[in-house]
């Protein structure tokens, strides 16, 4: 006597991106388990997340904690000597 798999069918993929990120849709609807995403998609998720350390707050915050304005001045140094250096 032969049992019956109990293999599931695969869940359909779901694409909020147009496809550059692609996540597995669960039975309810909703977003599951990411299966892949390419560079573009992880550069603008980074853009997301960092977008808060500009802008009037974050100034407000540099000016408050004078190690984190340190540390941007030096970011903003190392930048700009980079970018200065590619328009050669």
């Amino acid at each position: 006597m032969k049992r019956k798999s109990k293999q599931k069918d695969p869940l359909p993929l779901i694409s909020p991106d147009g496809g550059e990120t692609v996540y597995e849709q669960n039975r309810d609807g909703t977003r599951g388990k990411l299966i892949s995403q390419t560079q573009l998609a992880r550069d603008i998720e980074t853009e997301t997340d960092e977008s808060e350390m500009v802008g009037v707050e974050a100034i407000k915050l540099r000016r408050e904690y004078p190690t984190l304005q340190k540390a941007w001045d030096k970011y903003k140094t190392v930048w700009h000597l980079i970018n200065e250096q590619n328009d050669w």
